[in-house]
């Protein structure tokens, strides 16, 4: 009986262990024609389809998947390299190269993969394409979540790059001067130069230096041939003040920063309110990164948000 007993005991252990593991992900990837070009997609588990923009320009999606893939247990993850980013053709219309472009890219996505009606995340620069998105295509959208977005005015992204430069040591400061000066950015592949310059740059976003490891970069080989396709961006970021036309988004918005990022004080307030149904919350202890500083606190939020 004793035997019996243990037996049980050891069969509920493993059936309770079996069910609090998670549950396998169906993942799909590929490419897509986007407006005359080949873009990268990649889609993890099924659910409500929660599109993912990622910052930079130049950078891809994958410094943000280790960090959001546990969300693909509840939602179908949608992640993407934007136009001439990671694994995303090089080869595109100039014409096409304007922030509406962008905007258009994300249309296209959605329609591409029948997605119908998205949830909206956008970090960084990608939290500029999302707030254009949606005020373009605010009635595609059920949720909008803007993490530590770049600012909605130029005037506001000038001042907290100010504060942001300002953070910065003298050494960081000078092995970026040395960086810059050495030539290895005009070698056959500068990717390694270019990651240590980024990195450098983003110790000074982080509330703790130490985790900034944590941050994993992918700089291809022709970084700086497709950085320059970017220049055609330049008149659209310009000049720009986006708060009269977020008063228009009537979507659920969710306004994420960490703690010690400058527009906290700044300007985060402002951005939240300014939308119909907008939220701030700001992650303490995390800087520009909080899905790498404050990982559960940043998904837990994003969860229940997106239940609403």
């Amino acid at each position: 009986m004793l035997y019996l007993k243990s037996l049980l005991a050891i069969l509920v252990l493993l059936i309770l262990v079996d069910c609090s593991s998670p549950k396998p992900v169906h993942i799909e990837e590929g490419f897509l024609q986007i407006n005359g070009s080949e873009v990268y997609y990649k889609t993890m588990g099924e659910g409500d389809p929660l599109v993912i923009v990622h910052g930079g320009p130049v950078l891809d999606h994958s410094y943000l998947l280790p960090h959001l893939e546990a969300l693909a247990q509840n939602y179908k993850l949608v992640f993407y390299d934007q136009r001439a980013a990671g694994q995303s053709s090089i080869e595109i219309d100039p014409e096409t190269m304007t922030l509406d472009g962008f905007i258009e890219d994300i249309e296209q996505l959605r329609q591409q993969l029948r997605l119908g009606k998205i949830n909206l995340l956008g970090h960084s620069w990608g939290g500029m394409l999302a707030m254009n998105y949606a005020i373009k295509y605010d009635q595609n959208m059920d949720h909008l979540i803007l993490s530590n977005a770049s600012a909605p005015s130029v005037a506001d992204a000038q001042q907290e790059g100010l504060l942001v430069t300002q953070k910065m040591t003298s050494r960081d400061q000078d092995r970026l001067n040395n960086l810059t000066s050495s030539g290895l950015l005009r070698t056959e592949d500068p990717s390694e130069a270019i990651k240590e310059m980024m990195m450098i740059s983003y110790r000074a976003h982080m509330y703790d230096t130490s985790n900034l490891d944590r941050l994993k970069l992918s700089i291809p080989k022709d970084f700086m041939l497709r950085s320059q396709t970017y220049s055609t961006l330049n008149p659209d970021l310009a000049s720009y003040d986006l708060y009269d036309q977020l008063k228009q988004v009537s979507t659920p918005t969710l306004v994420v920063f960490g703690e010690s990022e400058p527009a906290v004080a700044r300007h985060a307030n402002r951005m939240a309110g300014v939308f119909q149904n907008g939220e701030l919350f700001v992650v303490k202890e995390a800087g520009h990164f909080p899905f790498v500083e404050q990982n559960k606190v940043y998904l837990d939020k994003l969860i229940s948000f997106l239940s609403k």
